[in-house]
């Protein structure tokens, strides 16, 4: 929730965090029928809050704001010193005003005999932290999704200890290098062993991230017991490829996969090798062949056997592959296809809206005749108000809906790792 409302409102003091998300939850927790925890609350929500901003503080996922270093200048030098940047405010909160600022919002808003006069005229809570302002590190969490999309693959390909193993690696690298960097510096097993006391043949384990992940982790020296880097460049290369593959599967047949595979493996290709190596007749290699040319996922290089002007069986077509341009493309199919689906969700959403609102109308009905004691029969006479064909609809929109929604959330980490492959791929260049 902390975060919710730092996105929301792209940067706010850490009191303002504070009292609203605190306010959002004991809001939720009263819509969840827990009375218990809605009154615990009041006493309780604002040193949670409190502790969770400063966790996400001292794990660097939101940071503090530049101040102007003059604010007389016409356009004034935003800077910050590197010790504030992610230093928790303890001293500028209030946690007694921070109490009472949430009892004073909250029985603000629950109460609806409240003239707006007599809102306008309520007295306002200051905090001392009113000139702090915070915000999120995107930077941070893109680190996070990046290593979670490396580890996830490990963990698929070998098992979960062997990522809990990578992951480990990972956070000691960034104590001695840049988290960006397309190499990170070694770590020794030594290191890793004082991070994973209790992973048993954790020497095994690293063979293995150094066999078995092509190329990702590699060992560089035996010192401490081994000395081993984690090439990040080359994991996200690895990751890009396996998905360009899947990618070019899924739209034109196992055959076609098979044939790219082989021509992005060899480097460039005559056709009558591709048929050969292939195992796949001619007739079909060629038109499969085609097929990948059409759609700009192989290119053709031309080479002549003479430098003299020479028929065309003195020519030899090679086929081969320029991965970045074929992510470029798949990244622009991407695109289209998750605002296709964007757009699908809200013609879903449009075109249904007065049958979802129906629901939303009966649904808040029933909920206030159970908090006010109904009977089951008045709650049943309620719920009779949407017709079965109804029922079946609204189903079925929120299926749809559902599975829209979780497609795109699949696009967008498609998206990221091909954007991670570029960047690596600038990097290196």
């Amino acid at each position: 929730m902390v975060v919710d409302v730092l996105l929301k409102e792209g940067q706010a003091t850490a009191s303002h965090v504070i009292v609203t998300s605190s306010l959002k939850l004991i809001e939720a927790a009263e819509n969840a029928a827990t009375p218990a925890l809605s009154s615990e609350s009041f006493d309780q929500r604002h040193i949670s809050q409190r502790n969770q901003l400063q966790r996400l503080i001292e794990a660097q996922f939101v940071q503090r704001c530049p101040t102007p270093q003059n604010a007389n200048q016409a356009v004034p030098v935003l800077s910050i010193k590197g010790d504030l940047l992610y230093s928790f405010p303890n001293d500028l909160l209030d946690l007694k005003a921070l109490q009472q600022d949430i009892q004073l919002r909250a029985t603000t808003t629950t109460t609806t005999t409240t003239t707006t006069a007599a809102t306008a005229t309520q007295p306002k809570i200051t905090h001392p932290d009113t000139n702090v302002f915070w915000r999120i590190n995107y930077d941070r969490f893109h680190i996070e999704f990046r290593d979670s999309e490396i580890c996830n693959s490990i963990s698929r390909r070998v098992d979960p200890l062997a990522g809990e193993c990578l992951s480990a690696m990972l956070k000691i690298s960034y104590l001695k290098s840049d988290p960006w960097a397309v190499s990170l510096n070694p770590v020794s097993l030594a290191e890793v062993r004082e991070q994973l006391k209790d992973l048993k043949h954790l020497d095994q384990y690293l063979r293995i991230l150094e066999e078995e992940t092509g190329g990702c982790v590699r060992r560089i020296g035996d010192a401490g017991g081994g000395q081993f880097r984690v090439e990040l460049g080359e994991a996200y290369r690895n990751l890009t490829h396996t998905l360009i593959h899947q990618i070019v599967e899924e739209r034109l047949g196992s055959k076609a996969a098979r044939i790219f595979r082989l021509i992005h493996k060899n480097g460039m290709m005559e056709q009558d090798q591709v048929a050969d190596l292939a195992m796949i007749s001619k007739k079909d290699a060629n038109l499969i062949t085609f097929r990948l040319t059409q759609d700009h996922l192989i290119l053709i290089h031309e080479v002549r056997k003479t430098l003299a002007p020479s028929p065309a069986n003195k020519i030899t077509y090679l086929f081969h592959i320029d991965m970045e341009a074929v992510v470029r493309m798949c990244l622009d199919w991407t695109y289209r296809t998750i605002y296709n689906l964007m757009v699908q969700r809200e013609m879903t959403q449009s075109d249904n809206a007065r049958l979802l609102d129906k629901r939303m109308r009966v649904d808040s009905i029933v909920e206030n005749l159970r908090q006010s004691g109904g009977t089951e029969e008045q709650v049943r006479e309620v719920e009779e108000m949407m017709t079965p064909a109804e029922v079946q609809q609204v189903e079925k929109v929120s299926s749809t809906q559902d599975r829209l929604f979780d497609a795109e959330i699949g696009l967008d980490e498609t998206i990221f790792v091909l954007q991670m492959f570029l960047y690596y791929q600038r990097q290196h260049g």
